[in-house]
C-alpha cells in the first residue's frame, strides 16, 4: 500500500501541512516532540515522497540525462557508473541512454530527455556527428538545458566541456616508444573526423620529429574505436613488415589486435610491442598486462558534475572547458630495443 502524507498527518494527529513543512524542514512553530514523532512515522512507515509533486512546485525534475556513444565500451559503461553513483549521492536520478554512435539517434535521445524534463545533460557525443559538424554545432546551440561535454569535445565555442590532453595523450605513448628504440611506429588512430583523433596523431607527429624521425603515411591506419575494427585492420598493420610497435585508438582495438597476433603467431611484445588507450580494467581480468594511456574516468565525471551542479545551482555563469592530463600505464606490452 502506498503511504500518503495525510496517513502520517492521522496518525501523528496534525495537519498535511504540518507534516509537509516537516518532512521538507521547512521553519514552523511545530514544536521539536512533534517534529520527531511525525518523522518517527515516516521512517516507520517507509514514507516516499512525491517526486512529480515535488517537482511540480519546484521547477525541477532532480533529473540527469546522460547520453553516450557505446554502452558496450567498458570505457564508457564505468562512465555511466561514476556519472550515477556521483549524481545519485547529491540527490539526483540520472537516465543513461545509448546513442550507438548514430548522430541521427543522438539528436532524437536527447531531445526525448528535454521532452521528459531533465535538469541538465552530459553527452558524449557519437563518432558520427563530427562529420555533420555544422549541423553538430547548429544542434548542441538548440539545447535549452545546461549541458555538458564530456570525453570528446567540439572546437567551437559556447559550451562547457570536459575532456583529456589527447594530444598529449598522443605523444607520451609515442616517446615512451622512441624511448625504448623504437623507430618504425605505426599508429591505428581512430576515427579522423573526431577532434580528439587528429589531436593525437598531432601529439604522435611532434614525438616523432622531436627524435628525427619521418614520419610514412602508410603507418597511420583509420580505424574505430571496437574491437572488431582492431581485428580487421590488423592484416594491414601485420602488411608493414618493418614495424616493430603500434599505438591504438583504444583498449578495445587493442584487443583485437592482441587476438589477431595470437591466431597468426605474431608474439607480443617480441614480435610487436604495443601500446593501447584508455586504460580498460578488462585488461588486468584477462591478464593481458597491457602499457596503455590512462585517462582517470572518475576525475573526468567528477569534474562534469560539479560543473554541471554549479550551473544548475547558478554558481557557474561562463561557460568552461576543462582540460585534464592522461599518464602512462606501463604494463608488459613493449619491448626494450637498446
Amino acid at each position: 500500500m502506498k503511504i500518503r502524507m495525510k496517513d502520517i498527518a492521522k496518525m501523528a494527529n496534525v495537519s498535511e501541512a504540518a507534516v509537509s513543512l516537516v518532512l521538507n524542514d521547512k521553519p514552523s512553530r511545530i514544536s521539536e516532540k512533534k517534529k520527531k514523532e511525525i518523522k518517527a512515522i515516516a521512517e516507520e512507515l517507509n514514507y516516499i515522497p512525491n517526486i512529480a509533486a515535488q517537482s511540480l512546485a519546484k521547477n525541477t525534475s532532480q533529473t540527469i540525462g546522460v547520453v553516450i556513444p557505446d554502452i558496450e565500451n567498458p570505457f564508457f559503461s564505468k562512465l555511466c557508473k561514476q556519472l550515477e553513483e556521483q549524481f545519485r549521492a547529491i540527490g539526483y536520478l540520472t537516465i543513461i541512454v545509448n546513442s550507438n554512435d548514430n548522430f541521427s539517434i543522438e539528436k532524437n535521445l536527447i531531445q526525448m530527455l528535454l521532452n521528459r524534463g531533465v535538469d541538465g545533460l552530459i553527452i558524449a557525443l557519437s563518432n558520427e556527428s563530427f562529420a555533420f559538424q555544422d549541423e553538430q554545432e547548429r544542434f548542441l546551440k538548440t539545447i535549452d538545458a545546461p549541458f555538458i561535454l564530456i570525453d570528446r569535445q567540439v572546437a567551437f565555442d559556447g559550451v562547457n566541456q570536459v575532456y583529456f590532453d589527447s594530444l598529449a595523450g598522443g605523444k607520451l605513448s609515442t616517446e615512451y616508444l622512441l624511448k625504448n628504440g623504437h623507430r618504425a611506429i605505426a599508429f591505428m588512430t581512430g576515427d579522423l573526423k573526431v577532434p580528439s583523433t587528429l589531436e593525437r596523431i598531432t601529439g604522435y607527429k611532434q614525438a616523432m620529429n622531436e627524435y628525427g624521425v619521418t614520419v610514412k603515411e602508410e603507418h597511420l591506419i583509420e580505424t574505430g574505436y571496437r574491437f572488431n575494427v582492431g581485428m580487421e585492420k590488423t592484416k594491414e598493420l601485420f602488411a608493414l613488415k618493418e614495424v616493430s610497435a603500434v599505438i591504438t585508438a583504444n583498449d578495445m582495438v587493442a584487443f583485437g589486435v592482441l587476438k589477431q597476433a595470437l591466431n597468426n603467431g605474431v608474439k607480443i611484445p617480441e614480435d610487436l610491442s604495443i601500446i593501447g588507450y584508455d586504460r580498460l580494467e578488462m585488461a588486468d581480468i584477462l591478464g593481458l598486462s597491457l602499457t596503455t594511456i590512462e585517462q582517470n574516468s572518475c576525475s573526468l565525471t567528477e569534474e562534469a558534475v560539479n560543473l554541471l551542479t554549479k550551473i544548475l545551482t547558478n554558481k557557474q555563469k561562463q561557460t568552461e572547458t576543462i582540460v585534464l592530463e592522461p599518464s602512462l600505464f606501463l604494463g608488459r606490452s613493449v619491448k626494450k630495443l637498446k
